[in-house]
């Protein structure tokens, strides 16, 4: 599938962290747990919400580490149930992305180990919860893309990903994010 106009446009809005941030993650993953239930290895909160500390844009990503990529399809439903509009791979080969409510408060990506994204994704957010030079870095960059690229997040995220990779690379990983 390509990109979505009317998800890319959206406006970008950073608001400072806010706590239930984790309990949001926390809940929406027991109602996750019902449809992956022996799918999957591993559901984790990433992205800037994730991050105590960070300014974020308000909308909670997941990621689930599949144990079979090949059972996406039989997933599609149960998560459809759950409000969940699957987007396709939307730009990252190997991600199956969907997103939740209108508007977005949930960003779904379903990966298998056949990718880097899984331990890029983990990587990047443990780097920016534990290291505060880096998080302000980081934040600084989000605020200026943002003012830049109000309405266009396709161009947004691409604005990070040179950061991104530039810390990964210094932890000795390669970016292919998509954050």
């Amino acid at each position: 599938m390509s990109r979505d106009k009317d998800l890319d446009s959206e406006e970008i809005e950073l608001i400072s962290h806010k706590e239930e941030w984790s309990q949001k993650f926390t809940n929406e993953k027991e109602l996750l747990l019902n449809v992956f239930n022996g799918y999957f290895n591993q559901i984790e909160h990433i992205g800037s919400t994730s991050v105590p500390g960070l300014d974020a844009k308000p909308i909670i990503d997941i990621a689930v580490l599949i144990n079979d990529i090949k059972d996406v399809p039989e997933i599609i439903e149960p998560l459809s149930k759950l409000e969940y509009l699957y987007k396709g791979e939307y730009d990252l080969p190997g991600r199956h992305f969907f997103v939740k409510g209108n508007p977005r408060q949930f960003h779904l990506h379903i990966v298998d180990g056949n990718t880097e994204y899984w331990k890029q994704w983990i990587t990047f957010r443990e780097i920016l919860r534990g290291n505060k030079n880096i998080r302000i870095k980081y934040q600084e960059l989000k605020k200026n893309l943002a003012m830049r690229y109000l309405s266009d997040r396709e161009n947004y995220t691409k604005g990070k990903s040179d950061f991104i990779n530039t810390v990964l690379k210094e932890n000795n990983e390669k970016s292919t994010s998509g954050l």
